[in-house]
């Protein structure tokens, strides 16, 4: 059974992975020019033709700052100081959603014009900018403002598609993320705060290495996770190093965080995702190279590490398979094949599982890597982590 038929497919060459849009977007928390290298991925991707990051009051509605993408020169300055985001529908509606979801301004429909739907006294610059269809969530809501993420997409491209929704949801939270961790570390009050403080105001668990691969920064999140796994630790001396009392994990960690930070020095963004697993319990540990400012006193030039993200997750709870099929372009073969492959089984443990020849399954695999721009299993089994545990 093939998976939703209506649902667009995306070009590998045009969504060449998730973890690509993910390195990028953390790689914009190295300095404080803002978001442009995400913006021109995501642009990239999903064929977007303007939009960004927006900061709104909410009586009135008023932009009060952003970071934006394909707009004319100018337009931030008029933005301000007019009372459009009062009257823009896409605004409007983008944030009175829940955190951390994507929603399109025409509900994916082809049926529905967007001119159908916006305000009179936005509808002609809509009209003139050749709008199609505009995609976006919010980010965050204070007492008094909001942040808001929007995507406007030209006419010529067709709407959003429920697939590509469902791949800009896997970004979300790292978006809210990131702007969460900019405005920490470059609008905060507290001097010379450094990414590694700045983690322990966000929810998620990570932790930041330095160019020794020592342990400078692990949030409360973290340190969550740590106490209630049976193998994975940080050691309490002075030299504190994440480490794991399974010698075969603990060498393929330390290489791993190692690597990754070659790779900052080296420009290279890959992200490298293990797993270790005890009974039904897994923890994924996906480690992001990091290039960062010096921001202590009499410091300069640039500093290398590693951030690792913790996503800890049940074998036995399966992903939901309509949704990993829609996520990842697959049929419902290579959705169970792929849920599989989420509890840490090989390729033949697969096939003995599902009563198929070796073959088939690694087929399914080939397809899945082929479908969704990975050049690894282990990119792959990533993604799919992240996305569904």
């Amino acid at each position: 059974m093939e998976a939703v038929d209506d649902i667009s497919r995306i070009d590998v060459q045009d969504f060449a992975g998730y973890n690509q849009l993910v390195s990028t977007l953390y790689r914009c928390l190295h300095t404080s020019e803002g978001f442009q290298p995400f913006f021109e991925e995501f642009q990239r991707h999903f064929r977007c033709l303007q939009g960004g990051i927006l900061g709104l009051t909410d009586e009135p509605i008023r932009m009060v700052y952003g970071w934006t993408f394909g707009y004319p020169e100018g337009f931030e300055q008029w933005f301000l100081n007019s009372d459009l985001p009062q009257q823009d529908e896409a605004l409007l509606k983008f944030s009175a959603l829940p955190p951390r979801q994507f929603e399109s301004l025409t509900e994916c429909d082809p049926g529905i014009d967007i001119l159908d739907v916006v305000t009179n006294e936005t509808r002609d610059w809509v009209e003139q900018a050749g709008l199609g269809d505009s995609a976006g969530m919010l980010v965050s809501r204070g007492e008094t403002s909001r942040v808001v993420f929007l995507a406007n997409r030209h006419r010529s491209e067709g709407h959003y598609t429920p697939s590509e929704l469902l791949q800009m949801n896997m970004l979300a939270p790292h978006i809210e993320n990131a702007v969460g961790l900019f405005h920490k570390l470059y609008q905060s009050r507290t001097e010379n705060e450094t990414l590694s403080m700045a983690l322990d105001r966000i929810s998620k668990p990570m932790i930041v290495f330095n160019e020794m691969a020592r342990v400078v920064q692990c949030n409360t999140a973290a340190e969550r996770i740590l106490e209630a796994h049976p193998r994975l630790f940080v050691t309490g001396c002075s030299e504190s190093r994440l480490q794991s009392r399974n010698p075969g994990f603990n060498r393929k960690l330390n290489d791993a965080i190692l690597t990754s930070i070659f790779n900052a020095r080296d420009g290279i963004q890959d992200m490298i995702t293990l797993f270790d697993q005890v009974g039904d319990d897994r923890i994924a540990v996906c480690i992001t190279p990091l290039s960062m400012e010096a921001v202590e006193q009499g410091e300069t030039g640039r500093k290398y590490g590693a951030l690792a993200e913790l996503i800890s997750f049940q074998a036995a709870s399966p992903p939901d398979l309509t949704k990993l099929c829609n996520l990842f372009n697959c049929t419902r073969a290579e959705g169970v094949t792929a849920g599989y492959l989420m509890q840490g089984l090989s390729i033949s443990d697969i096939a003995d599982v599902q009563h198929l020849s070796v073959h088939t399954v690694r087929d399914y695999v080939k397809n899945l890597l082929a479908k969704n721009g990975y050049r690894r299993q282990a990119e792959l089994v990533g993604a799919l982590v992240r996305a569904l545990a």
